[in-house]
């Protein structure tokens, strides 16, 4: 979406291939030949413009794929997901409908199966620690009455006891 941002006024025919060759087929060499031509054959004559994009899609001294597949990834990584959805959601543009059905399903399938996971992971840890949690207050009422029980013996061996010597006392 951010490509083609910087490509407004490129034909319809171009930005479908644009399109296909960055979502469907993941090929960025072609997209850089496809964003380089459209560049020449706009400004014929006519100083370079520049923008965000550009920098993606400028000629350099050799194909530096690894460096623009950097980049990419880098600007990927600043959207989040829901942001993405939900930017793309808005796009009105016959040439992107459906790469951006594709990437919805894709979004959703993917998503579903880390939320599935992440619920289960959770449930996990949230059922371990109410286990444990159990478990300590259990302790703590067997260390309690223990500890009462204990209390009563203590009473009632004072009080044989003290019985024991009041009786021998009385005798």
């Amino acid at each position: 979406m951010f490509v083609l941002k910087g490509r407004q006024g490129l034909a319809s025919e171009k930005r479908a291939e644009l399109v296909q060759a960055l979502f469907s087929e993941g090929d960025l060499r072609r997209a850089q030949q496809i964003s380089l031509n459209s560049d020449k054959q706009k400004d014929a004559g006519k100083g370079s413009w520049f923008s965000p994009v550009t920098v993606f899609f400028a000629p350099s001294t050799g194909p530096d794929e690894d460096s623009l597949r950097k980049e990419m990834k880098k600007l990927a990584n600043s959207v989040s997901d829901s942001a993405f959805l939900l930017d793309i959601k808005g796009i009105i543009d016959e040439d992107l409908r459906i790469p951006i059905q594709e990437a919805e399903v894709f979004a959703r399938t993917q998503l579903s199966s880390l939320i599935d996971t992440t619920v289960k992971k959770t449930t996990h840890v949230m059922l371990r620690a109410q286990q444990d949690a159990y478990k300590q207050s259990i302790q703590r009422e067997f260390e309690s009455k223990k500890t009462k029980a204990l209390g009563r013996m203590l009473v009632d061996f004072i009080r044989d006891i003290n019985k024991c010597y009041i009786g021998r006392g009385n005798s």
